[in-house]
């Protein structure tokens, strides 16, 4: 099934959340329109490849078991200097369904690795 059409981006309540935070954390108006541009090229982006270069496969949380055609990624991408700069998006991908799940958006200011695991396997169990 791979290569017939663009994947469908299916956001989460956790992702929302995490996405308005982090956009309030630009101070100004236009570094706020700017950020969420960004983030939405990215998202438009994945929908074609949800493996770009500077994504990768994340583990799981310890005891959490996803439904077989399910990966957990997570994308690195530069916004601006410095940690706050540093966003980190963690994603689930069905290949097969050809489904994208965005989970949690971030900066390396806010979580130098990524949230909580009991925070994600949280999250990801509401979901399935």
């Amino acid at each position: 099934m791979s290569g017939s059409g663009p994947f469908l981006i299916e956001k989460t309540e956790q992702f929302e959340k995490s996405f308005k935070k982090l956009v309030k954390s630009y101070k100004s108006k236009s570094q706020q329109v700017e950020f969420v541009n960004f983030i939405s090229n990215y998202l438009d982006e994945i929908t074609n490849n949800p493996y770009p270069n500077k994504s990768r496969s994340e583990s799981l949380p310890n005891g959490l078991k996803l439904p077989q055609e399910w990966v957990l990624y997570k994308l690195r991408i530069m916004f601006a200097k410095g940690a706050s700069g540093q966003i980190r998006m963690l994603y689930l991908v069905n290949e097969q369904d050809r489904i994208i799940k965005p989970l949690w958006i971030y900066s390396h200011k806010q979580f130098a690795k990524r949230p909580p695991e009991q925070d994600i396997k949280t999250v990801i169990k509401q979901l399935f």
